[in-house]
């Protein structure tokens, strides 16, 4: 069997202008390059957009292109001179930098095989299939796979599958047939095949941090919590899927229903390399339901009490998961370790909540949640969206206030954004709910591409949105000046604090 040299790359980033763009090593990527080396195959890993950190690009609306120039990009590929390229585009502002590496590659040598994965693709796949059930409802082609530099893609989980594709390849066998495949026939007409859901994570192997440069991410310090005890962080996940059917998220799309953990031994050797190899000092918990399987979760806090470092969960739990046993699973996370739980909370109406979002969360459940966490030891910090299609300016108001009455430490309100796969993405496109101008090309954290009742335009709902974050996190700075500097430190000032949150 031939070995492969394979190039896996994530794209330079559009990030705010002056504002705090993060960056952490991609766990998909080291996962599948840890499954190919295990196969034999020689694996690269390059993330133009951390090389390229201090290279900032000024685009239009206060927006900045983060990353290496072409000419270093192509710099890369030649010198690794790799047989396949895969483009890692996690979300759909990668998309121009994703394509532009491909043009490159192609450029270098048209034999070289080019894919891409990742959220974006697998999303845009189930959106293509909506519409030919739906072609009413005008949901465009998978125009990634329009470009004539990608060859094709793999969607879903691919972290075996892309075995079977790579030892295809390279050795000239028809891979037609490879799970989570995904080709252009002609126009407007693609070849799929379903992928295979990872029934069991006890094979998956642990990512392959020695291909990223940690140093880097280290030095940048912007990984996804909104303020981290250390900047020399792991971030790892334990298990994948979520049981709830929110209609802004892809998660049960890319990651399925069921919720599904990795062995605990490989966790915890996991964070024991970290500390070896990384001297790393903060654990953050990038599950989407970390909590949803009390059993494993109690598990795994046993293990962390005995590595004894700070933890946090900066994706978010479900607020009213295991309520009645709450203090106790709050109490047990504290006690090994965890610093800060993040609530997903996302509105304060109930209408909202149940008719246009489908999160199955009653609001007076919310306050309960958050008084759990903090009389446990822990800090407390909370997401919420506004900006839903049908959510009336009243409604965002309510949600505002209802969260400010929470007697949470810190607020993330976000403006939401309609992402590919999603019901509430097709129904923004259905009805060209758009701001003029907009696109999924625009899409980055505190963006608004969607109408939103109350507002004339992108730039004031914005503004509305980001003066609301500042007003909300220095509440705590007023309520109880000891604890907000136990949260941020006693030289934290406004502007860090708004930029973190």
């Amino acid at each position: 069997m031939k070995k492969a040299r394979v190039l896996l790359i994530t794209p330079n980033l559009k990030g705010v202008k002056n504002g705090l763009n993060r960056i952490q090593p991609s766990l998909g990527l080291m996962t599948i390059a840890q499954s190919l080396i295990n196969n034999n195959h020689i694996v690269k890993i390059h993330d133009t957009a951390l090389e390229g950190w201090n290279n900032k690009i000024d685009l239009s609306d206060n927006k900045v292109l983060i990353g290496q120039s072409e000419k270093e990009i192509r710099n890369v590929i030649e010198e690794f001179n790799p047989d396949i390229v895969g483009i890692s585009i996690l979300f759909s502002n990668l998309n121009e930098s994703g394509h532009t590496i491909a043009r490159i590659t192609k450029s270098i040598n048209p034999k070289i095989h080019v894919l891409i994965g990742g959220n974006h693709i697998t999303n845009s796949l189930i959106d293509y299939q909506h519409n030919i059930i739906h072609p009413g409802d005008n949901i465009p082609l998978i125009k990634d796979l329009e470009d004539e530099n990608i060859d094709f893609a793999m969607v879903g989980e691919s972290d075996f599958n892309i075995i079977e594709l790579v030892n295809k390849l390279i050795n000239n066998q028809d891979i037609s047939k490879v799970p989570g495949f995904l080709k252009r026939v002609s126009r407007g007409k693609y070849s799929h095949n379903p992928s295979d859901r990872i029934t069991d994570l006890i094979n998956l192997p642990i990512p392959a941090r020695s291909l990223v440069n940690m140093e880097g991410y280290f030095d940048i310090g912007a990984f996804h919590s909104a303020k981290s005890k250390s900047n020399r962080v792991l971030n790892i996940m334990c298990s994948r899927g979520c049981p709830e059917k929110c209609s802004f998220c892809t998660t049960p799309q890319m990651w399925g229903s069921i919720v599904r953990w990795r062995k605990l031994e490989d966790i915890e050797k996991e964070i024991k390399m970290g500390v070896e190899e990384f001297q790393i000092g903060e654990i953050q918990f990038e599950d989407d339901t970390i909590t949803a399987r009390k059993k494993n979760l109690i598990d795994l806090c046993n293990v962390l009490e005995k590595v004894g470092l700070p933890w946090c969960t900066p994706n978010g739990i479900k607020t009213n998961y295991h309520l009645a046993n709450q203090p106790d699973m709050f109490k047990a996370m504290a006690n090994s370790g965890c610093y800060q739980v993040t609530l997903a909370c996302e509105s304060g109406v109930q209408r909202v909540l149940d008719n246009i979002i489908n999160k199955r969360l009653k609001v007076d459940q919310i306050k309960p949640a958050v008084e759990n966490a903090k009389k446990a030891g822990l800090l407390v910090h909370t997401f919420w969206i506004l900006g839903y299609p049908g959510e009336t300016f009243e409604e965002m108001n309510q949600t505002i206030n209802f969260a400010l009455s929470t007697g949470a430490d810190s607020f993330s309100f976000a403006i939401l954004s309609p992402l590919p796969g999603t019901p509430i993405y097709r129904k923004v496109v259905k009805e060209n709910l758009w701001w003029d101008g907009k696109s999924l090309d625009d899409l980055m954290f505190r963006s608004s591409l969607v109408k939103v009742d109350g507002f004339k335009g992108p730039d004031e709902f914005e503004e509305f949105v980001n003066n609301t974050n500042k007003k909300a996190n220095l509440i705590l700075k007023e309520k109880d000046p000891a604890r907000f500097t136990y949260k941020y430190g006693k030289d934290a000032n406004e502007k860090s604090i708004i930029k973190q949150t």
